[in-house]
Parts: structure tokens; C-alpha cells; sequence
């Protein structure tokens, strides 16, 4: 026979028993939807940054990578034209030897090279001791001038190593082409280089493999394009 203290002492067990329960389900959907909130946080970042690195244009890349800086308020100038002393100084930056082009001690040895430009003597010699530049058949270096698309085609082909290929100058468009340098990008290879076409022309260097090597250009000199390049697939 069942008494009343040991009916009211079981249903209170009962009672105790289902509040723990609900209380242990309750813990477990608690964790349950952190883990989901955490989940969803970290996948909105994520997809925030790979948004934030897609929509990188080719001269913010550059930017980010040190190669292109601008003028002293950080204006990129890329509605301009660029200037062959320009070239050689960005061109010094993508092999990561500025400070060393600056302080170059060799003597550049070109005609229209004065007193007047000394800040660059050692940024074109430094280029042509790297065999990226010969100069104008005039012996000048062509100070001032504004670069030709094409000759900017030849310079991109060097430093991929296409030395050969470089001094066809009448088949150059084609060749860089046909290599990838222009994907992307038309324009008169006659006419002068705009800033903005020369960073999607570096750009477009950068993803190519160098002659004769499994290596593309960046991963040769060490420059990351990784997370832009996984979020262009």
C-alpha cells in the first residue's frame, strides 16, 4: 500500500526530473543557435572580405602591393599618360629594389640625362644593367616622353624573360596577345600608355608564367595575388 507522503514525494521527483530536462534541452538549443549565430558571423566576414578583395581594381592591387604610389597626396594619376622615367621607377618597385635603384652608383649614360633629373640616373641605370632598357636609337634615354603601349609590351616581355621575342618589334602586339599581357584591355599598341592601362597590363604580367618556368611572374618575385586571384574563379 502506497502512502500519501511517498505519492506526493514521486510526483515531485517526477516534476524535478522533467524541470531538469527541459532545463538540459534548454542549454543544448542555446548552444545550438550560438554555434549557428557564430557560424553565420564568421561566413558574413569571410564573404565580406572576399567581396572586399573582388572588387579590387587593378591599380589598387598594385597600390596594396607597393608598386604604385601616386603623387604626394596619393593621387594614382591614372587618367595620365606615363612617363618613361616613371616607368623604370615603378618597374623598380615590382622587383622590390627601390632603395636600391635610388641609391644605384653607376652613372646612367644617356644624352638628355643632366643635373637636372638626377633623382632617376640610378633607376635607369639599375634598369638597364637588368637588360630592361636600352634607350631611343638617338642614344637619349627619351626623359619626359610619354611611353608608347608598345614599348611597354617590350619592357613587360623582358622582365617575363621573352628577350628574344622582345626584339621583334613589328610582331610584339601580337605576341603579347597571344601570351595574355592585353586580356582584358583594348587599345591602340601605337598610341601612348594611360596609367590605368599600365597597371592592367602589370596585372596581367604578374599571372603569367615566366619563360621556361612552372612559376607565374608574382610568385617569382614573391608579391601575393592569392586573395584576389581566388575570388576572380
Amino acid at each position: 500500500m502506497v502512502c500519501h507522503e511517498d505519492l506526493i514525494w514521486s510526483s515531485q521527483h517526477s516534476l524535478y526530473n522533467i524541470d531538469r530536462i527541459k532545463y538540459g534541452k534548454g542549454i543544448k538549443m542555446k548552444k545550438i543557435a550560438f554555434v549557428l549565430l557564430l557560424s553565420i558571423m564568421l561566413s558574413s566576414l569571410l564573404s565580406g572580405s572576399a567581396a572586399y578583395a573582388q572588387d579590387k581594381t587593378p591599380p589598387e592591387i598594385l597600390k596594396e602591393l607597393g608598386v604604385l604610389k601616386g603623387d604626394k597626396d596619393g593621387d594614382l594619376m591614372l587618367d595620365s599618360y606615363l612617363k618613361r622615367q616613371d616607368m623604370v621607377v615603378l618597374i623598380s618597385r615590382l622587383y622590390k629594389e627601390e632603395t636600391k635603384a635610388t641609391t644605384y652608383l653607376l652613372p646612367a649614360k644617356f644624352s638628355d640625362l643632366d643635373e637636372n633629373n638626377t633623382y632617376y640616373h640610378g633607376f635607369i641605370q639599375w634598369a638597364v644593367d637588368k637588360n630592361l632598357i636600352i634607350g631611343m636609337d638617338d642614344g637619349s634615354f627619351g626623359f619626359g616622353q610619354n611611353v608608347k603601349v608598345r614599348d611597354f609590351q617590350v619592357l613587360l616581355l623582358r622582365v617575363l624573360d621573352y628577350r628574344e621575342e622582345s626584339g621583334l618589334y613589328d610582331s610584339v602586339p601580337e605576341i603579347a596577345e597571344k601570351l595574355g599581357l592585353m586580356e582584358g584591355i583594348n587599345v591602340n599598341t601605337n598610341g601612348y600608355l594611360m596609367r590605368k592601362t599600365m597597371a592592367d597590363m602589370t596585372l596581367n604580367a604578374l599571372k603569367l608564367n615566366k619563360k621556361g618556368s612552372p612559376l607565374t611572374l608574382a610568385e617569382v618575385l614573391e608579391l601575393n595575388l592569392t586573395k584576389y586571384e581566388e575570388n576572380e574563379q
